[in-house]
């Protein structure tokens, strides 16, 4: 277990690790080092200015950003910190062209630093009250700024409950989900005959838009009956959206049956259309029924498109679920046979801890079909991985406790296996914080307990996943008048990565190697040559090299890259053979009896070209197309046997054997 309160006290473990592997001998590669939980970044702050944090992002190349709000003037803006080449850059304000006070920012984001920004502010008046939208900015590859504001939705009501969701796949496209409360029953001046299911409900639309790179799409209504009053709206039951590369987007929401039970539904969402609406939970529970509300849930969306959704529903003693259980539905990708129809809700193993003690879910989810399930129960941070189930609590000591009020954890998963889970956390010594485990493929892990410049709680933890591992967390530390943004990276070895060598025996002229980008969120990698165990050339910007030839002698060598970013971490590809000749063939000469000779050409590595071979045995007398040749002397004498050859790689030679013949 790791306790960061001072980034320079982690800057310097952070550079005794990369000191280390740079010390190592030129004849041993250091092994690929494991990602590293690095101290938290104050992105802003403390500052009393600071307002509603609006999460963190990160697309698959490791670039990401936070999103939050804060006062100008008096008056709340959204600001927005990008994190690109492997750091957080100066916040810059996003609604720069909107005057009024803006809501409720969300963030995503796509490759190459690509930030998209969504946000609620006024609009307009209408009969003395105000209207508000949905608005949306991006801040594009390359740019410094955000651009001009897009209205997403120009009537959110009175812009309470709204909630959006946003997702962004790694090519641009996008798609954010949000709720407009269109009645609450208390402030609307037009009288509804239209009853309350449950006290307290509202009436809301559920809508998502499509964003199709810089240009949104109309938004379009995916709740299956908007005149049945829901749940009010809270931080578990806001819609939820997820995207794969394409056209691959889900939409899940709450949403009451006309019992008035609250379900999650959910459905697929199309350039032009919709698919149909599912149940993704329960109904009943081995043959009886659920009555109880599902009130909170989590989506995850693969690249290809497969969609788990966790549904957490509240336990009522002497029913089917007499306390909190959770429930996992999938949603097969969508080119499979069952693509259309979530495959069932099934209670998850390890998923049901004490009454009323569950946090809300979290779950991510790749394309293998690994998923990732974070939740809090009582004192502790549970991880359930298939079958797997993981705690980080008393039984894997961080130091660390939950802190009250059911904060839920955030997660996200590894391509490559494990992942990440965080939570709001209380050290040993009561100060507050954030709790970071990191489980890695082979099962071993590694933990820190976190907290920025300032004590105080967390509030608004979110994570962002990316495709090379890195991971982008994201919270606002403090109390009210004091508040700071803080970001916190897991950093990874560069992505696995191929090498390419020549196919066969080749000459050293032509023995190019060449490999695909290691390039990570850490940016500034840098390639060594390993050839038979030895470093024998580093510091490679580029992705191919010719060998130097005096590092390399004739034979079958073993060759590998070794990848460095610039937090030192390190990835090695597997061993290739690289079948150099550099050597031309070798002719020798064996005397026999009474003025015989046999002469024989030969190539250890690629080869004698027997067309290429030429014996003169210096009397007059030759022979072409032949490798061994056998020539007897007429008179005695000294004789110079010239032999002319060539490899299969095109090294050749001539060589004078001299023979004495008695």
């Amino acid at each position: 277990m790791t306790t960061v309160r001072s980034p320079r006290a982690a800057a310097l473990v952070a550079l005794a690790l990369v000191l280390a592997c740079s010390l190592c001998s030129a004849a041993f590669v250091c092994q690929p080092a494991s990602a590293v939980i690095l101290a938290p970044a104050t992105i802003d702050g403390p500052s009393p200015l600071i307002a509603e944090f609006g999460g963190a992002a990160a697309s698959e190349d490791g670039t990401g950003g936070v999103v939050y709000t804060k006062l100008v003037d008096g008056t709340e803006h959204v600001f927005a910190a990008q994190f690109a080449g492997g750091e957080w850059r100066p916040p810059v304000r996003v609604d720069w062209a909107t005057p009024y006070a803006a809501s409720s920012p969300r963030i995503a984001a796509a490759d190459g630093g690509w930030l998209v920004v969504v946000w609620v502010s006024q609009i307009a008046t209408v009969n003395g009250r105000v209207q508000d939208a949905l608005y949306a900015s991006s801040l594009l590859p390359g740019a410094g700024e955000f651009g001009e504001p897009f209205i997403v939705d120009p009537d959110v009501g009175e812009g309470v409950g709204v909630d959006p969701s946003l997702a962004i796949a790694a090519s641009g496209k996008g798609l954010v989900g949000y709720r407009v409360v269109t009645d609450n029953f208390k402030t609307n001046l037009t009288p509804t005959t239209i009853p309350q299911l449950r006290p307290g409900d509202v009436l809301a639309d559920v809508r998502v838009a499509r964003y199709e790179g810089q240009r949104w799409g109309s938004p379009v209504l995916v709740d299956r009956d908007p005149l049945l009053t829901t749940r009010a709206p809270n931080e578990g039951n806001a819609p939820q959206v997820g995207i794969g590369r394409g056209d691959q987007a889900v939409v899940a929401w709450q949403e009451s049956e006309s019992n008035g039970a609250a379900r999650i539904w959910a459905r697929r969402v199309f350039d032009s259309s919709l698919g149909l609406a599912m149940q993704a939970s329960p109904t009943e529970l081995a043959g009886q029924p659920v009555t109880a509300d599902a009130d909170a849930f989590a989506l995850g969306v693969s690249e290809f498109g497969e969609a788990e959704l966790v549904s957490r529903v509240v336990g009522v003693p002497g029913t089917a679920i007499p306390h909190s259980q959770l429930f996992l539905n999938t949603l097969p990708v969508s080119t499979a046979l069952t693509g259309a129809q979530l495959t069932g809700a099934v209670p998850l193993q390890g998923g049901a801890p004490a009454p009323g003690s569950a946090g809300v879910p979290s779950v991510a989810v790749n394309d293998q079909g690994d998923y990732r399930i974070a939740f809090t129960a009582g004192s502790t941070a549970e991880v359930l991985t298939g079958s797997e189930r993981l705690q980080a609590g008393p039984e894997v000591p961080l130091g660390a406790a939950l802190t009250a009020g059911g904060a839920g954890a955030v997660t996200a998963l590894n391509p490559v296996g494990g992942g990440v889970t965080s939570w709001p956390a209380t050290s040993a010594k009561g100060l507050p914080g954030i709790a970071v485990r990191e489980d890695f493929p082979r099962g071993a892990a590694q933990s820190a307990f976190l907290s920025g410049a300032i004590d105080g709680p967390i509030s608004g933890l979110s994570i962002g996943g990316s495709e090379t591992g890195e991971s982008l967390i994201g919270a606002r530390e403090g109390n009210p008048g004091s508040y700071e943004i803080v970001g916190v990276r897991i950093t990874a070895p560069p992505p696995p990565f191929s090498l390419e060598v020549p196919n066969g025996w080749v000459a050293p002229a032509k023995a190019r190697l060449s490999w695909s980008s290691a390039e990570d969120a850490a940016g500034g990698v840098r390639y060594s040559l390993v050839i038979d165990g030895r470093v024998v050339r580093g510091g490679i910007a580029a992705t191919s090299v010719l060998p130097e030839r005096r590092a390399l002698g004739s034979g079958v060598h073993a060759v590998q890259v070794l990848a460095t970013d610039a937090s030192g971490q390190q990835t090695l590809t597997g061993e290739s053979q690289l079948m150099l000749d550099g050597t031309p063939p070798v002719a020798r000469v064996r005397q026999g009896r009474r003025g015989s000779v046999t002469v024989s050409v030969r190539d250890a590595q690629s080869g004698a070209v027997p067309a290429a071979t030429r014996i003169a045995f210096g009397d007059g007398t030759s022979v072409a197309g032949r490798l061994t040749a056998r020539h007897t002397y007429r008179r005695p004498g000294h004789y110079a046997i010239a032999v002319r050859m060539r490899d299969r790689v095109g090294n050749a030679a001539t060589a004078y054997l001299r023979v004495a013949v008695r």
